[in-house]
């Protein structure tokens, strides 16, 4: 809201100026970063993609080019293209040195931690996520970059089978975000709480926790892609405990979202949830794990087929189980080839 705010005022400042190409094109580049946060992915990219050419041709100021790699990764990252962001993250990461706010260094390490945790690379992550914490520990006006950066690293040692430590993290990351007035983050803690939950087959506290998500009050119409994916979770969890009447309405709500908000891979995952719980159809299954096969989702195709696998074992269909299973383990090999693939770029 306060970046709303002072973004009208800036647009009113430029109007009256007198033309500066670099301060349009820094204003250009913050405006591409603003648009991110308020969730309208494609005019950031529309905006990136305008500043390119002038981009890459401003020699001589560093912090521009920084800017115009850093949020080009962010876009990427957003959109889940992982290795694309990670690309954009090492080509800003060559100005970094010339940049001196420490901050901007903390959010480089929570950021390109983010896309190595989205590649499954979780030693890579958890190094920039502590770089990150150390920084932001510094600073008591960034207790909510604080938070998310705990929640970075508590993700990571729960991938690394540290569930006990993850969990404890998890619950430090709410407890700081709601003493400190962030509610948006408190939501998202509870969420990552959940998903913690659902994998290791506590369903009644996964269950618990996305529906504490939901029930704190906040403007759901700002983040709607949280939103969608943890009435995803949700209605998943739901699936797996046999609720299917209450599964299929938070089904039904997060299918609108995805709609709404044009998120393919949310599109695919709810199709893939409905062709094993509620219209089992092995072949129609396997398209849609090729879509997420063909953006190279290995973690969601691993993830979505041991779901599948666990569900049709369950309900004695023990073909279609092992066949997912095989699916799973398939999936998992993938997963370093990923490493190797940004390591290449």
């Amino acid at each position: 809201e306060e970046a709303t705010r002072l973004k009208s005022e800036v647009q009113q400042a430029i109007e009256e100026m007198e033309e500066d190409q670099n301060v349009l094109l820094y204003y250009n580049l913050i405006d591409s970063r603003y648009r991110q946060v308020i969730q309208k992915f494609e005019e950031s990219k529309t905006i990136l993609e305008s500043l390119k050419e002038q981009t890459e041709q401003t020699e001589t100021d560093k912090l521009l080019r920084y800017y115009y790699y850093f949020f080009s990764g962010l876009y990427e990252y957003y959109t889940r293209n992982y290795i694309k962001a990670i690309h954009f993250y090492r080509q800003a990461e060559t100005f970094l040195a010339s940049i001196p706010d420490e901050i901007e260094h903390a959010e480089f390490h929570l950021q390109i931690a983010s896309a190595y945790y989205g590649i499954d690379q979780h030693f890579f992550s958890l190094s920039h996520a502590e770089k990150a914490l150390e920084i932001y520990k510094k600073h008591d006006n960034y207790v909510n970059r604080q938070v998310s950066t705990t929640m970075a690293i508590a993700a990571n040692r729960f991938e690394l089978n540290l569930h006990e430590s993850a969990i404890s993290l998890h619950n430090k990351a709410i407890e700081l975000a709601a003493r400190s007035g962030h509610t948006f983050l408190e939501i998202v803690g509870r969420y990552n709480l959940g998903v913690c939950y659902e994998y290791l087959g506590e369903l009644e506290l996964a269950r618990e926790s996305f529906e504490t998500a939901l029930d704190i009050d906040y403007p759901q119409e700002n983040k709607k892609d949280t939103y969608l994916e943890i009435k995803y979770m949700l209605a998943r969890t739901l699936f797996k405990m046999d609720l299917t009447e209450e599964a299929k309405e938070w089904f039904n709500a997060a299918k609108d979202l995805a709609e709404d908000t044009n998120e393919e891979t949310y599109k695919t995952k709810l199709a893939i949830l409905n062709y094993i719980y509620l219209e089992t159809d092995d072949s129609l299954l396997d398209e849609e794990l090729e879509t997420l096969r063909i953006r190279k989702l290995w973690h969601d195709v691993s993830d979505s087929t041991a779901n599948a696998a666990r569900h049709f074992k369950k309900k004695e269909m023990y073909k279609l189980a092992t066949k997912y299973f095989n699916e799973a383990l398939l999936a998992k090999e993938n997963i370093p080839s990923l490493h190797e693939e940004a390591e290449r770029t």
